[in-house]
């Protein structure tokens, strides 16, 4: 962070960040392959060639994505510039700063992020908030709400939509795709354990007998079919659940 005066805070990607980290597991993979397509004759030429090119351009493509982000906060609003575009919020549209867990934490991804509530209800998250980058990521916040709420205008009012959306993250702070996933290998753990037990028991020398049981209850469907429909389940029923509260 850098700051000219008191209405001026950049937040850009320091260096030695959590991307090198999160990138390394991918580029080693990436580089594997291709050597071992170069190593096998049945492969022709081009394969390791066009495989390489394909894993590079992403890497640069991820690397330009994080590095080139950047949150700025001036007297006139908050400005996201992302790696090919920016958006600019005026103070009076903002209706929120809030620290939210990450949808995406893990593999050295930060836990915590910063988003924005415009007045049209949109979330936007500010590029470079985490707690990776900024340790008192709280405190940080903290002072761009004062910000905020000095410079939105007495005529400033909540948005009932972006309210709303505020509320339910507030009442739901953790990501549903986190616990549809968990729901999804709770989904996987229960199609192995009934799997045993029916083999166990020899249920499956009943089952056998109609073919539609068998289909149903064969162990690779029971295996590959419940942790699918914990997850589509889970987050259907929890996106209607939140949305109704």
């Amino acid at each position: 962070m850098t700051a000219d005066h008191a209405f001026h805070r950049e937040y850009r990607y320091p260096s030695g960040g959590w991307l090198w980290t999160a990138l390394a597991a991918p580029a080693a993979a990436g580089v594997l392959l291709v050597v071992r397509l170069v190593l096998d004759e049945d492969v022709p030429a081009f394969v390791p060639v066009a495989v390489g090119a394909l894993f590079a351009a992403l890497i640069l493509f991820a690397v330009r994505a994080g590095t080139g982000s950047a949150t700025i906060v001036d007297g006139d609003g908050i400005t996201i510039r992302n790696a090919f575009s920016s958006h600019a919020t005026p103070w009076p549209d903002v209706q929120g700063i809030e620290i939210e867990i990450n949808p995406g934490a893990g593999r050295g991804a930060p836990d915590l992020i910063v988003v924005l509530y415009d007045a049209e209800g949109r979330r936007r998250i500010l590029p470079q908030l985490n707690e990776k980058n900024l340790p008192d990521l709280e405190g940080e916040v903290e002072a761009l709400r004062e910000v905020w709420m000095l410079r939105r205008g007495e005529d400033w009012a909540p948005v009932g939509k972006a309210a709303d959306k505020i509320a339910r993250a507030r009442r739901y702070p953790r990501p549903l795709v986190h616990v549809a996933v968990m729901a999804m290998f709770l989904g996987l753990a229960a199609g192995v354990v009934i799997s045993l037990v029916m083999l166990a028991t020899g249920m499956y020398d009943v089952i056998n007998e109609n073919p539609v049981t068998e289909a149903l209850f064969r162990p690779m469907t029971l295996i590959l079919a419940m942790p699918f429909l914990a997850y589509i389940g889970t987050f259907v029923i929890g996106a209607i659940v939140r949305r109704r509260r």
